[in-house]
């Protein structure tokens, strides 16, 4: 993982921390990488296992 990544994540866990929505993120944390390049992922799209909390 290179660096802009890794600290575009830990600005998205912080915002999402301080309230923001997590569909507002620019990562994603299950798969540690751009969201755009896991929005198809089926995490992503089948809605029955679309909701999992993040650990602290």
């Amino acid at each position: 993982m290179d660096k802009k990544l890794a600290a575009a994540i830990q600005r998205d866990n912080d915002l999402e921390d301080a309230g923001m929505h997590g569909d507002d993120r620019q990562t994603c944390w299950t798969h540690q990488s751009w969201a755009e390049d896991c929005q198809d992922q089926p995490l992503h799209t089948n809605p029955s296992v679309s909701h999992y909390t993040r650990p602290a």
